[in-house]
């Protein structure tokens, strides 16, 4: 029997209320981060990178396998960064990720760039779930530093951020994000993926939550996000994004694909920013 699946459920959500009342690497530097198949910088705060797999080979033949991965940053009153973060790929003799972050609540999670996967009278199970809540409690200056400067780019603008692949014997993967809930998850570039009579299901669930009171302060607005590809033997994605509740996610670029069992992939990606009245 041969069943393959994708499904990608993507929700924005950008609301007024009424007011009464592991996984990351984190970098506050603006000087750049070098290094070859896993390069991250970030700048800021609530910004994840993490449940990314870059295998050069997995095989599952006969048993279960499972993996579970949480990332999770829950915190109150923020006080966050606005340096720049550049990431710059090396050399690396499989697939590679290049990422920088800045601002607030960006995700890059679950994303694959596998180079040989075989699955064989197996089952497979993997569950990735990127979650960020911040739910202040209010009152002005409590806004997030991260959100509105000092920046380079002057005040109230997002701190840059740069990513540059390098090169890469296997896929790619290259991000910039800046400024506030950009979501960049669940994608795949795989090289070749041979699935015999096996059940894989794989899901990846983004959450980036904000409940925070209007403190009349000025917003931010969009800062500068540069993505450039590198030389990959293999697929590869590039993605820049800038501004707020920008949405990435459950897109594949797999080479060769044998599904010869049974294939799901669910992936879900949430943006929610509710804010109140000033008090």
């Amino acid at each position: 029997m041969r069943v393959s699946g994708r499904r990608a459920v993507l929700v924005l959500a950008l609301g007024t209320a009424v007011s009464t009342g592991g996984g990351a690497q984190a970098q506050d530097l603006g000087t750049p981060v070098r290094s070859g198949p896993f390069t991250t910088a970030q700048s800021g705060e609530h910004n994840l990178d993490c449940g990314n797999s870059h295998d050069l080979v997995d095989a599952n033949i006969t048993g279960t396998t499972s993996r579970r991965e949480r990332c999770a940053e829950r915190e109150g009153i923020g006080s966050g960064t606005a340096a720049p973060a550049t990431a710059l790929g090396g050399t690396a003799p499989g697939p590679q990720f290049t990422t920088a972050q800045t601002g607030r609540q960006n995700l890059n999670c679950g994303n694959s760039a596998d180079v040989v996967t075989v699955n064989v009278l197996a089952t497979v199970e993997e569950e990735i779930v990127c979650e960020s809540r911040d739910h202040r409690p209010g009152g002005p200056g409590e806004s997030a530093a991260a959100d509105r400067g000092p920046s380079p780019e002057g005040a109230g603008t997002a701190a840059p951020a740069t990513a540059l692949g390098g090169t890469a014997l296997g896929p790619q993967f290259t991000t910039a994000q800046t400024g506030r809930q950009n979501l960049n998850c669940g994608n795949s570039a795989d090289v070749v993926t041979v699935n015999v009579l096996s059940r894989v299901r794989k899901r990846t669930t983004c959450l980036a939550e904000e409940r925070a009171p209007a403190t009349g302060a000025p917003g931010h607005g969009p800062g500068t996000a540069t993505a450039e590809s590198g030389t990959a033997l293999g697929p590869g994605t590039t993605t820049a994004q800038t501004g707020e509740q920008n949405v990435h996610c459950g897109a594949s670029s797999d080479l060769v694909g044998v599904p010869l069992g049974r294939s799901e992939r669910d992936t879900t990606c949430r943006a929610d920013r509710a804010v109140g009245s000033p008090g």
